[in-house]
This record gives structure tokens, C-alpha cells and sequence, in this order.
């Protein structure tokens, strides 16, 4: 079979992107040529095809238009510019919104805000579909601070002017406070602005961000919680699509939407959105107790209170007992090490205080309506 030459323009580079593009390419022989942009005045790039994220720089647009009447098949992987009509494949930015949703309302957060540099039609999905499941949630409509959209209006010439105008937002906004940012380097960002006012994360304003890269959710003095694009199988995807497309295949009429893999919560928002001290303090120790016999008893010592005391202050503030809040915490906590495939059932019973792998996966079953491993399917 003739090696194919493809071309592979994805700016920012993206190493889970590109990883899935390359294992594709090394199981059908491949040979890619990774560069930022062909110059238009380039002589015509001689290629079988072209993977490209087509964002809002128009010497990109001039690029695929260039291929295109070359006849070269091209695809995309974003979705910015959907004015051009181009194969795509895509992250699910409406389920990134979602999610995030979802995550916010699962910690009892009744406050939602979005932060970004910039707005593009990624950036109106991601919000979007955060605003319409804060309402299904019963959450308040979402602040919404944009860089590119504040500065006009109040004459910003530079970041450390405009951190300034949104610290001041940040420190009147409602607390607690759940932020959604449209990626790692928005919450950094942010987290330095929280960090310049006082004002503590997670347990005044928690971050969330888009992307999960390491590098930058590791290394904060608050780690920070991310959703997983799923890029890699994003890259392998659209890989798929341009192998059809060379082919000489039909292209799909609507984009090829890869869906998030879940959230890394880290301690960003490790937080339960509760107004009291006393409360937020209450929860915190169960969380760090979850591997141990935990209980009422124990949590009303530890707080210097009395039992009665302990159980009215989670029945008013919670509308739940101390029991059950312990449970729902060992769940979640399950959830999240479920993901982790080198952990047994075995191994995360014993991290979260149950005596068996059984006694989780009854507790599981019941809390959920699934069994941990039709859970982590599904």
C-alpha cells in the first residue's frame, strides 16, 4: 500500500492531540509532516491530506483555503470558525459546560461565574451550556468576565490594570463562589488575582478549569481541578476521518463531537459550598477521615461540640445527617479512584473506609443504581 504524506498544522501544539494523530499514523503508515502554517505563497504543498486547527488566524484560514484547491482533503479539529465549512472533529464544548455544571451543583454551589482572555464561538458553546444547566440546577445565572469584552469599557491598557478591576469583582461577587475558566492558563491567572486579594481557594471561590495539563495543574500552590477534553482520542478521530476523506469517502454533514473523559478534581475545588465555618470545617474532616471509622461521635469531639449541636448543624445546613454525608463523600471519593485502573475494588475499599470490596459495591449500587464497574462504563 503507498505511504501517505499528511500534513499536521495544530497550533498550540498539543501533545495528547498529536498523540492520538500519531498513533493512527504509525498503524497505517504514515508519514506526517508537522509544522505551524504553509506560507501562501508556498509552492503547493504535495500531501495526500491535512489535520488543522482552523482558530480565528486568518493566514490559517488562508492556509486550508490554499489546500482545499489544491484538493487536498483537509479536517479540523476545532470548531472557532464555523462560518468555513470544513470535516470536523471536535470536542463536546457544550458537555465541557455541562459538566462543569454539574460538578458545581454536586458541591452545592449556588454561585457560578465564567472567566476568559478571550470569546470566540468556542468560548460562547462552553458558556452557554454552562448557563443552561446552572438553571436546570436551580443555580443563578453565571457572572461573566471577559477580558477581551471588560477592557474597552473601562480603558484597560494592560493585564495588571485589568486584575486589579476584576479583583475588585471577584472580592463583591457572592460567596461561595465556583469559577469555570476556559483553560489551565485562565485559572492561573485567576488564582493569582484571588491570591493578590485574600481571598482563599477553594473555600471562597473555587476554580475549574478546561484541559487538564499537568504541567500547569500540578504545579500551582492550589492544584488545580480540570475537565479532560479527551484530546488524544480527539487526534486519533480525526485521523480516522481523513483516512476516509483520502479514501475518497463521503465527509459527514454535521462535526464529529468527542465527548469530556470526566474531571481530575484536585484541590481547586475540593470544597463543599457551605456559608457556616463550623460546617465547611465539619466536612473537611470527614473528607480527610474518609479511610477510618468516622463518625457523629468522633466528628462532634473533634469539633469540641455536642453531638446534638453536630446533627442540627448538618440537618439545617445540609438537609441531610452526618451518616449520610459520610456516604456521599466515600462515593465520590470512589468515583474518582474507579478511574484509576491500577487500583482494585479491594484497594479503594480500604482508602475510603469500608471493610470489603462487597460492602462498596452494595453502597455503591445503592447510591448510584450501578455497580462500580457499570458506573465506570457508562
Amino acid at each position: 500500500m503507498e505511504q501517505r504524506n499528511v500534513l499536521v498544522m495544530i497550533s498550540p501544539m498539543s501533545g495528547p492531540r498529536l498523540a492520538g494523530v500519531a498513533r493512527y499514523a504509525k498503524e497505517h503508515g504514515w508519514h506526517l509532516m508537522v509544522q505551524d502554517r504553509l506560507g501562501y505563497q508556498s509552492p503547493v504543498w504535495r500531501g495526500d491530506g491535512a489535520l488543522v486547527t482552523l482558530r480565528t488566524d486568518a493566514a490559517m484560514a488562508d492556509c486550508v483555503r490554499h489546500l482545499r484547491r489544491a484538493g487536498t482533503p483537509v479536517v479540523d479539529l476545532t470548531i472557532n470558525r464555523p462560518d468555513i465549512r470544513l470535516p470536523r472533529v471536535t470536542s463536546d464544548h457544550a458537555a465541557l459546560g455541562r459538566l462543569a455544571a454539574e460538578h458545581f451543583a454536586e458541591r452545592d454551589f449556588r454561585h457560578v461565574a465564567w472567566f476568559s482572555l478571550g470569546w470566540t464561538h468556542v468560548h460562547k458553546l462552553r458558556f452557554e451550556a454552562l448557563a443552561a444547566t446552572c438553571r436546570r440546577f436551580g443555580i443563578e445565572s453565571p457572572l461573566k468576565w471577559v477580558y477581551l469584552e471588560l477592557a474597552p469599557a473601562v480603558n484597560l491598557g494592560n493585564w495588571s490594570t485589568f486584575a486589579r478591576t476584576l479583583g475588585a469583582r471577584l472580592v463583591s461577587a457572592p460567596k461561595p463562589l465556583a469559577v469555570l475558566t476556559y483553560d489551565e492558563a485562565d485559572a492561573v491567572r485567576l488564582l493569582a488575582v484571588c491570591r493578590n486579594q485574600g481571598i482563599s481557594v477553594p473555600e471562597e471561590v473555587a476554580l475549574l478549569s478546561i484541559g487538564n495539563d499537568p504541567i500547569l495543574c500540578e504545579n500551582q500552590s492550589v492544584t488545580l481541578s480540570s475537565i479532560d477534553q479527551n484530546l488524544e482520542r480527539g487526534g486519533y478521530e480525526a485521523a480516522t476521518l481523513l483516512d476516509r476523506l483520502m479514501e475518497g469517502k463521503p465527509s459527514p454533514q454535521m462535526p464529529i463531537l468527542v465527548p469530556p473523559a470526566g474531571i481530575v478534581t484536585r484541590q481547586s475545588t475540593d470544597t463543599r459550598a457551605v456559608a457556616d465555618p463550623m460546617l465547611r470545617r465539619a466536612l473537611e474532616l470527614i473528607g480527610n477521615n474518609l479511610s477510618r471509622p468516622y463518625g457523629a461521635d468522633q466528628l462532634a469531639a473533634t469539633l469540641g461540640l455536642p453531638r446534638f449541636k453536630v446533627d442540627r448543624l448538618f440537618a439545617s445546613g445540609l438537609g441531610r445527617s452526618v451518616g449520610a454525608e459520610i456516604l456521599r463523600q466515600r462515593i465520590a471519593r470512589a468515583k474518582l479512584l474507579l478511574k484509576d485502573r491500577k487500583l482494585t475494588l479491594s484497594d479503594i475499599a480500604r482508602q475510603i473506609g469500608f471493610c470489603h470490596a462487597s460492602h462498596l459495591s452494595n453502597s455503591f449500587k445503592r447510591a448510584t443504581g450501578l455497580s462500580p464497574k457499570a458506573w465506570l462504563k457508562s
